[in-house]
């Protein structure tokens, strides 16, 4: 995106000012204040150089305190972390481990510090920061849940279900999230004609598809070889045959963001196939609860679509100027905002705030939270699960829960529907300047990621009964 220096510029160069009108209660009508200029994208700024440091750190301290020990015979920060990071890891390979404080802290600011970072590699990098990029990589947020049930449920060989825990499955999916947008350049370079651009676009969905059928899962040489076939020709037939309707959908997407949404999608195909034998089982045993999905997916949706209604005129209106709600114009910062007045600016945000109820990737934000709320209580106080996070645990204890977890799920459901109405709220009043666009996906990413996708897996668990 473009700014208003140079990149060549040196992050001195932000320093420099601009000099923008805004109205005052003054005297004189108008006076001209000095803003900062933004930042070029290719630069980062201090927090991005933070949030680097972190993971940086995060990722070396297990072998700096393994080596410490080693060396130097000092095995107190290693028993530190073989405590309270890698045996509830192990633990939950096995069976199911609990949270504790520390990694709780630990992966929380992992989170934050991985989310402010990686925004600003995208940005650097150039990657589409269009709200279509969240949604191809939706489909990489459920497959992570459905091979979490996978793993539940004991369908993993002993030598690979490991990889399927908690948080390593979350570096995993950033793993292949990560080679298919390294792979897509590549391929990019090898474009000649439209039929080859199209054929090279399914290249990684067929890559992603027989890695995981080598690594992953046991199915017959024949099934191997139909799955192959079938996944890449379904994909194909759906999405790329101009006479159905919906390929329209995708025109304006670009090669990275089909890739990545075609890849996601085979691979939730191949790990239902692979989980559709074990359904067959609990349905015969009489194990197979199919209710709560009417509930944990539709209460939610429900109040979703009530949001939407109260914000939906708003949000067309500033979409048919060509305005994404809460993201300032190009070139403005925070500063420069913050400083404007007037009715017309009144007025103006006053749409903008309405428009946050019907924005989809907000919506979808609030959805998540409010699914793993219902899918929780249900659990808990219905089911007879127990928590094991340490902050829900705390919540359901106040809620009347007893000390293993157990009860008080409904605590949790009312923390989450306010923390719900909280999301909303934050990108009703938040503003996002051009540059934090990608930071804006990955904020709605990150809340995905510790609110649909463990309430998914939640419902998973509840209707296969493991």
């Amino acid at each position: 995106m473009s700014t208003d220096v140079d990149e060549s510029e040196s992050s001195g160069d932000a320093d420099l000012t601009d000099e923008v009108k805004v109205d005052t209660n003054e005297k004189e009508p108008s006076s001209k204040v000095s803003f900062p200029r933004p930042l070029p994208d290719s630069e980062f700024a201090k927090h991005e150089l933070v949030a680097f440091t972190i993971i940086g750190l995060g990722m070396a301290l297990p072998g700096i305190a393994y080596l410490l020990g080693l060396f130097t015979d000092v095995w107190v920060l290693w028993d530190i972390v073989d405590l309270n990071i890698v045996q509830p890891i192990i633990g939950e390979g096995d069976g199911d481990s609990s949270y504790n404080p520390v990694d709780t802290a630990a992966y929380g600011i992992l989170l934050v510090s991985f989310i402010v970072s990686l925004s600003a590699l995208l940005r650097k990098w150039g990657i589409s920061s269009e709200d279509r990029m969240l949604y191809s990589l939706l489909p990489w947020v459920l497959w992570a849940v459905l091979v979490e049930v996978h793993e539940d449920a004991g369908l993993f060989a002993d030598n690979v279900d490991s990889w399927f825990v908690s948080p390593i499955i979350h570096f995993q999916t950033a793993g292949w999230i990560l080679l298919i947008g390294m792979f897509v350049p590549i391929l990019k370079e090898m474009e000649s004609s439209p039929e080859k651009d199209k054929f090279l676009t399914f290249l990684p969905l067929i890559v992603v598809v027989v890695s995981h059928l080598i690594l992953f899962y046991e199915f017959s040489v024949t099934g191997n070889i139909a799955v192959v076939l079938v996944i890449p020709g379904f994909f194909w037939f759906f999405f790329e045959v101009e006479e159905f309707s919906w390929n329209n959908w995708f025109n304006d997407w670009n090669q990275l963001e089909r890739s990545l949404l075609y890849a996601g999608i085979g691979a939730c195909i191949l790990n239902a196939v692979s989980l559709m034998g074990f359904v067959q089982i609990q349905l015969v045993a009489g194990e197979l609860t199919v209710w709560p999905a009417f509930v944990i997916l539709g209460g939610p949706l429900i109040i979703v679509m009530i949001l939407r209604h109260r914000g939906l005129d708003s949000f067309r209106d500033l979409i048919s100027k060509g305005i994404t709600p809460g993201m300032l114009d190009e070139g403005m910062t925070l500063q420069e905002w913050e400083s404007l007045e007037g009715k017309e600016f009144e007025e103006n945000e006053k749409f903008v705030k309405q428009a946050a109820f019907a924005t989809p990737i907000v919506l979808m934000a609030v959805y998540g939270q409010l699914v793993d709320g219902f899918a929780s209580w249900l659990g808990v106080d219905v089911f007879g699960y127990s928590e094991k996070h340490v902050l829900s645990t705390l919540v359901m204890r106040l809620a009347g829960g007893d000390e293993g977890g157990s009860g008080g799920g409904w605590g949790f459901f009312v923390v989450k529907m306010a923390l719900a109405l909280v999301v909303i709220m934050f990108f009703a009043e938040w503003r996002w300047e051009k540059r934090q666009s990608h930071l804006r996906l990955l904020v709605v990413l990150g809340l995905l990621t510790v609110g649909l996708a463990p309430g998914l897996r939640d419902l998973g668990r509840l209707m296969l009964g493991v």
